[in-house]
């Protein structure tokens, strides 16, 4: 059977003319139910062979081809035809959505672009990924992987600082770029559904990646001043973390809490008899400890040095450290937790053969359980089609375009946004769920976070860099804008049942509820799914943990470095001598969003159309596995760990990361053919040695991509990084500097043009910048109305409009600590 999680989308025709990991936009669709239409032209998508080395027995094609088109249907359309066209044309007429990834322009080049066909079908959607975005001086410029990681901020940080910028692990610019496109769409969807408009998304993957590396980016820069440096695997914010060796292998470990150092101190204490390392010197806050990071690395290395990994992870794990393993491929495809979980799937492939391959990270289960899948269903996904497998089966049928032409009755909706009208109730801490909200709230929903005093969030706890004098200031920390602008702010004090029960009625007014307190926490305090939804069996909820909900690991303790660790990302990415390379972004937490959202918006259109609510379960370590999934096919195949790249592609030389003049400063340049070959060494002055035999073609450069990186190392190193980018792009190269938060928004002119930075006006500071949302909503693009929210707000404002509440009982329900009072 095809791998659909829940045919929550199963009323939905998708057109994909998407290549390489763009694909994964459409995979993911049709893991929800979608029909997904892979629409190639006579020889095929390109990327049925792209990276030749994953070619297998097991498989006619490439191994990322098979995981990113799984489910999918095949149609052979020769575009650049007048026949093909308007058999296009026609298609279009039968489908909700169009996808696709070509250069800027292309599409208009065939009278096939989104304004062409939205004249005759006003209701289509038509979704673009490309490296820049549809409009901007660089929106003509060549992309890929590489390029986007550089220019949008992701390498500057990542890896250790005696190497150059490295990317992470598995193309993930293109991954999460895909899954926001998949979230995009479904956002227009539904707004959709509602006017009977359609609209172009435009998904730039420059912006997707500035803004999924938000946590070290341009409002932290603005805040204290500090370009984030490569320090290998501790973080500057959390001390002690890092990578420690074990007896058989490498764990995470990341303590910032003062309670979670003490038990550390105690435990290698208790271990090692080590009496140092219960000085009060190392107590309190992270930044108490920074004078002492090395010797505390000693310490914790002491410790683990006498125990496996196993061992560490267990221990720690039951005193409440946050410690996972530096998972392997080949370990993580062996891992007991993710096996009871059912997580794995099997690939069918050519000749019959089965491939092992990571799941979807979502599960569902609707209201009263129908039409949800098990918790632990294995299933078998569909394999990637043969090239025009259905071209009988898929031909212009009924037309869609009347379905589309009225608004569902009862759910018009207002002015404000593509999700005006819409009420989520927000239970959430950090990044992973508070992100789904600001994106939600950006697209002009109702977002209410619920908090308390009690255990502020973490970004509440802000101190300015600048003015440490002035204490905690709970409403101005950046993160606290980006993680949860726009938003409105009820405080309950949810240990209180009348505070429970209060929120409770809150989501009972609410379409959809978003949490990722730990496993269990809402089930303790009364407001677990089956509670929330007795009086609204419409509810849709979200929950979304590090390692699921259920499984011997469920309750682990984690932090997004611990899943980058734990999900294989930190060991299969950066360079072959590093055993462990880490971002400093958390990406863990903006991919889960990224994935937590597409999840929401499918259970609310489903619940759109079936009228019956569900409950759905996202597991960050699985999300983070699933982003790189032909990585764990070839694993899978070949019985072997996949070599770690670093910056390089298999087949493709020069493919790389080289020096500039001045300070840290670095481009990447990478070179897809002959063509591209012949202009670099144009652009180079044709130096003597670019003509030597072992670089006359791609094989050969390849075989001596050593000496190859060396001698372009020795041209870059004598030029500023942005002269040699402003000749490679007009040379029709992908190349891009390697850019701080400082160059992002002071020196990219696609960024600038294209106002993707946020200012929003901030009730304690006037006025502030953040990083903006990369939905690329064209014709209901979204806008964060307001920042620095206080503790409870809203609390008058919601209590009265959402539950009805009097003066007089909001005083009641205050005197008895229920609500908590404002700041």
């Amino acid at each position: 059977m095809v791998e659909v999680i829940d045919a929550a989308l199963k009323h939905l025709r998708v057109l994909d003319l998407t290549s390489t990991s763009a694909a994964y936009c459409g995979r993911v669709l049709a893991a929800l139910g979608a029909e997904v239409v892979k629409v190639e032209g006579p020889d095929g998508d390109p990327g049925r062979w792209e990276g030749t080395s994953q070619k297998s027995a097991v498989h006619a094609q490439g191994l990322s081809f098979l995981y990113g088109n799984a489910g999918k249907k095949s149609i052979v359309i020769d575009l650049d035809s007048g026949a093909g066209q308007d058999r296009f044309r026609r298609l279009a007429a039968d489908c909700d959505l169009i996808i696709e990834s070509g250069a800027v322009g292309r599409m208009a080049s065939l009278g096939l672009s989104f304004r062409d066909l939205a004249l005759e079908y006003p209701g289509l959607i038509m979704t673009s990924i490309t490296g820049f975005g549809q409009t901007g001086p660089g929106c003509g410029f060549r992309s890929n992987d590489l390029v986007t990681s550089a220019l949008g901020g992701l390498m500057t940080s990542v890896g250790d600082a005696d190497d150059p910028p490295v990317r992470l692990a598995g193309h993930q610019t293109e991954i999460i770029s895909a899954v926001l496109a998949a979230a995009s769409s479904l956002i227009a969807v539904m707004h959709r559904d509602r006017t009977g408009l359609g609209q172009h998304i435009d998904i730039s993957r420059l912006e997707v990646t500035v803004a999924a590396t938000h946590i070290a980016g341009v409002g932290k820069w603005l805040e204290d001043g500090i370009i984030p440096k490569r320090v290998g695997t501790g973080l500057v914010a959390s001390i002690p973390s890092g990578a420690y060796r074990c007896r058989d292998g490498l764990v995470y470990l990341m303590v910032n809490r003062p309670a979670h150092w003490q038990a550390l101190a105690n435990w290698i204490h208790e271990v090692t008899g080590n009496e140092e390392v219960l000085l009060r010197e190392f107590h309190g806050a992270s930044s108490s400890r920074l004078p002492y990071r090395e010797l505390l690395d000693v310490f914790i290395g002491d410790l683990a040095a006498t125990l496996s990994v196993d061992e560490m992870v267990h221990e720690a794990q039951a005193r409440h450290i946050a410690v996972t393993p530096v998972a392997t491929a080949l370990g993580i495809m062996e891992d007991p937790h993710l096996r009871e979980r059912n997580f794995f799937i099997d690939l069918a492939a050519t000749n019959n053969n089965i491939v092992q391959a990571a799941g979807m990270p979502f599960r569902t289960r609707t209201k009263n359980g129908l039409g949800g899948a098990p918790r632990h269903q294995k299933s078998v996904a569909a394999a990637a089609p043969e090239l025009g497998q259905h071209d009988e089966e898929i031909r212009p049928g009924v037309n869609r375009a009347e379905m589309r032409s009225s608004a569902r009755e009862g759910r018009a909706t207002k002015s404000g946004g593509a999700l005006a009208g819409l009420r989520i109730v927000e239970f959430g801490t950090g990044l992973a769920v508070p992100w789904i909200g600001r994106m939600l709230a950006w697209a002009g929903a109702d977002v209410i976070k619920i908090e308390s005093h009690a255990f502020p969030d973490v970004p509440r706890l802000f101190v300015p860099p600048r003015a440490p004098e002035l204490g905690t200031q709970p409403e101005c920390s950046p993160w606290f804008t980006d993680w949860s602008a726009g938003k409105r702010f009820v405080a309950l004090d949810l240990r209180n049942p009348d505070g429970a029960e209060l929120a409770a009625r809150i989501a009972g007014q609410c379409d959809a509820v978003i949490s990722n307190y730990s496993v269990g926490v809402l089930d303790k305090l009364g407001l677990a799914y089956e509670r929330l939804s007795e009086g609204n069996a419409e509810l849709v909820m979200l929950e979304s943990n590090g390692f699921g909900q259920e499984g011997p690991n469920s309750r682990y303790v984690t932090w997004g470095p611990n899943i980058e660790a734990a999900s294989g990302m930190a060991s299969l990415g950066g360079f072959p001598n590093r055993e462990c390379t880490l971002s400093h972004f958390a990406y863990p937490d903006p991919l889960s969003a990224a994935y937590g959202l597409v999840a929401l918006l499918a259970g609310l259109i489903q619940r759109d159309a079936k009228g019956v609510g569900q409950q759905i379960e996202l597991s960050q370590l699985e999300a983070t596995i699933a982003a790189m999934g032909p990585l764990l096919v070839e694993a899978s195949v070949s019985g072997r760990e996949p070599e770690r790249p670093g910056n390089r592609e298999p087949d493709r030389a020069p493919h790389g990361c080289f020096p500039c003049l001045g300070e840290d400063r670095w481009i990447v340049i990478t070179v897809e053919d002959e063509v591209d070959w012949a202009e670099l060494r144009a652009v180079m002055d044709e130096p003597d040695w670019a003509a030597e035999t072992r670089f006359s073609n791609m094989r050969a450069r390849v075989e001596h991509v050593e000496e190859l990186e060396n001698r372009i190392g020795r041209w870059t190193a004598t030029l500023e990084d942005y002269d040699i980018m402003a000749r490679c792009q007009r040379a029709g190269i992908a190349a891009g500097v390697v850019q701080n938060a400082e160059d992002l928004l002071r020196h990219d002119p696609q960024l600038a043009d294209r106002a993707f930075f946020e200012e929003i006006t901030h009730f304690k500071k006037g006025r502030v910048i953040a990083s903006g949302i990369p939905l690329g909503l064209t014709a209901t693009p979204g806008r964060t109305t307001h920042a620095g929210s206080r503790v409870g707000q809203d609390n008058e404002s919601v209590l009265r409009e959402v539950l009805g509440l009097s003066d007089s009982e909001i005083a009641h329900w205050t005197e008895v600590g229920a609500i908590e009072e404002r700041d």
